[in-house]
């Protein structure tokens, strides 16, 4: 596990214990129904709020990740076809050479067949 996970997991934990802490002290305290309902309606936006913070954060990384990892893709299928084509190039400029090849010794077998059915004087 990485370290930014572990992190993550104990600010996770962090952040559920404290919300599970303070219902219980709402729900504990002696207030009046209004105060309670106050209370309650303060510490939900403030954990609305946060809540909104995280998924940001995370969107964000998450954005960040998607981006490298695009780059990352890119860069590989560049590198990919580069090596396609030097093979290909390869490939032909040896075929090139067999062809050559090829046609030089086709031209060697006619002039040696050509020099010894030339009939003796």
């Amino acid at each position: 596990m990485s370290n930014e996970s572990k992190g993550n997991g104990v600010l996770l934990g962090t952040l559920v214990g404290a919300g599970v802490g303070a219902i219980t002290a709402l729900l504990l305290a002696p207030k009046t129904g209004r105060e309670m309902r106050e209370d309650l309606s303060a510490k939900y936006s403030e954990w609305m709020a946060k809540g909104q913070e995280l998924a940001s954060d995370a969107k964000t990384k998450v954005a960040d990740v998607a981006s490298r990892v695009n780059e990352q893709t890119s860069n590989l299928v560049d590198r990919s076809k580069d090596l396609v084509n030097s093979a290909a190039d390869s490939t032909n400029r040896a075929l090139d050479n067999v062809k050559e090849m090829k046609e030089e010794r086709t031209d060697q077998m006619l002039n040696s067949m050509d020099s010894s059915n030339k009939p003796m004087n």
